[in-house]
């Protein structure tokens, strides 16, 4: 879908784009360039199917409205990040807040590139052990089919499973890669969409034993990142803790939040709510005890989230070391499997002659 004020030809930065164009404006500003000239010179740098989408930026702001506004209209930026911007702008602190929100936005695309990179070999390798199996039951298997009909003998059980596991694919066949497709599209397509289907999925990751590491340490260091983020842009921390729901408000942290902002709001200690509250562990609450004693939160949510964050790539490359092998081993069983049912018989009929 086009943004409304994109013209025909005119082509949506993506999230990289977007992050580059804040860090840029934020180092002009910092350079002593009013706004006005630097989203004019910023605009002129930009790619020529990419300048449609950030015209009316430039051209709202002629019209009187702050910079947080036009940012709103072109959806360039996430509700705790317009927060964020409004505050600064409040506070003549827009060049510093655009280069933090910047470095903000690129270790979020960072985190979900390297999720992503994490998926991708896993997905691959199974997806093509599945293509394997396939063929050999498709096109393989039939073939000792006919050649064991003529044998007068009872098969070993395991050729019987995969003679009639291969006759159920050829049958199913169209119905499973129509099905496949289907639900390929539903994913692709809906999960987008449907931010109920996107919760019980992060649920499901939270509680699986082989995910469920990566996700916790995922969503913690979202939720301590944001919230640190608000409260170092001069945001209270009632609404600090709204910015941080809004963001893991499809993963299994979000039926703690509103408690813990009502919790808030009644005078209670952060760090005595989040000791009632199973998916924060025991570290995070003395930790952030410790800085509502010193008056020192921010800096620690900051260690807080820069730990979970570490964690989470440490996760990912240590599930990558031990996906690879366990990929591969899986592969060659399973088709040493197939093959094995395959030249049972033969093995039998020879010791029997």
């Amino acid at each position: 879908m086009r943004l409304p004020g994109l013209t025909a030809g005119a082509r949506t930065p993506d999230a990289w784009a977007r992050q580059r164009w804040l860090a840029q404006l934020g180092a002009l500003l910092q350079a002593g360039i009013a706004l006005h000239p630097a989203l004019r010179l910023l605009q002129a740098q930009q790619p020529v199917q990419e300048q449609a989408y950030w015209s009316p930026v430039l051209t709202h702001l002629e019209q009187g409205q702050p910079l947080s506004a036009c940012l709103e209209q072109r959806q360039a930026l996430g509700v705790g990040d317009l927060a964020l911007l409004r505050v600064a702008e409040q506070t003549g602190q827009l060049s510093s807040q655009l280069q933090r929100l910047a470095q903000l936005q690129a270790r979020r695309l960072t985190l979900q590139r390297e999720l992503r990179r994490a998926l991708r070999y896993p997905v691959l390798a199974l997806s093509g052990a599945m293509l394997v199996a396939g063929f050999l039951l498709t096109q393989v298997v039939p073939g000792f089919a006919e050649l064991y009909a003529s044998f007068d003998a009872e098969l070993p059980l395991l050729t019987r499973q995969v003679l009639l596991l291969s006759q159920l694919l050829q049958q199913l066949a169209p119905a499973m890669l129509a099905a496949l497709l289907v639900l390929a599209g539903l994913l692709r397509w809906q999960l987008p969409q449907r931010p109920g289907w996107r919760h019980i999925l992060h649920r499901l990751l939270w509680h699986l034993p082989l995910t469920g590491r990566l996700t916790r340490c995922y969503w913690l260091g979202c939720w301590h990142r944001t919230l640190h983020d608000s409260l170092a842009g001069g945001l209270p921390l009632e609404v600090g803790l709204s910015q941080a729901a809004a963001r893991v408000q499809e993963s299994a942290l979000a039926g703690a939040q509103e408690d813990i902002r009502r919790g808030i709001s009644q005078g209670q200690p952060l760090s005595s709510l989040l000791a009632d509250r199973a998916g924060y562990p025991s570290l995070c609450r003395q930790m952030v005890a410790v800085g509502e004693e010193s008056g020192m939160l921010a800096t620690l949510l900051d260690a807080l989230a820069s730990q979970f964050e570490q964690d989470f790539r440490d996760g990912c490359a240590q599930a990558i070391q031990w996906l690879e092998p366990l990929l591969m081993l899986f592969l060659g069983a399973l088709v040493g499997l197939i093959v094995l049912a395959l030249y049972l018989p033969m093995f039998q009929l020879g010791q029997v002659v």
